[in-house]
């Protein structure tokens, strides 16, 4: 007869063993930012919470976007004629109406979409940034940021500076 302890044991190896993909076919396509040397990637589809966890483990945050010239090229390199929404690292979980990074990096540049961020009550209030892409169902400017309920899974944009 088979011990309780190995089916439990079994459980939580097909657990690990079915999350080992996510964090595999999220690398493959890494990409460097010339500018800042950075190491980029999207993850697969998942909460704001659990990507930021994902990027954590990896030695990376999601994206900290600090200027113009780093938000036009993340959309120059993430944003297809498909994409609706990418995570980004920016959240007001802990205070509503004060945004920070999720890496504790100073905001220093904004890109809100008209109108935003408008914590929405229809969705149950909205504490997590995206990056707006074509697809979006608002018609939001591609590339300005919108926030989003938790509830959303999305794809989100990882970041990994060089000394990692």
């Amino acid at each position: 007869m088979i011990k309780p302890n190995y089916f439990y044991l079994m459980a939580l190896l097909t657990t690990i063993i079915g999350l080992l993909p996510k964090v595999v076919s999220s690398q493959e396509s890494k990409i460097i930012n010339p500018d800042n040397s950075h190491q980029y990637f999207l993850t697969d589809i998942m909460s704001w919470q659990e990507a930021k966890i994902l990027a954590e483990k990896l030695g990376g945050y999601l994206v900290t976007i600090n200027d113009s010239q780093e938000n036009e090229w993340l959309v120059k390199t993430f944003i297809k004629q498909d994409t609706d929404f990418l995570w980004i690292g920016l959240t007001d979980f802990q205070e509503e109406g004060r945004f920070i990074w999720s890496n504790d990096q100073e905001v220093t540049y904004i890109n809100w979409s008209e109108g935003e961020p408008n914590n929405n009550p229809l969705q149950g209030g909205e504490d997590f940034a995206v990056l707006n892409g074509f697809n979006n169902p608002f018609k939001r400017l591609v590339g300005t940021w919108s926030d989003a309920p938790e509830k959303a899974r999305l794809r989100g944009i990882v970041e990994i500076p060089l000394s990692n």
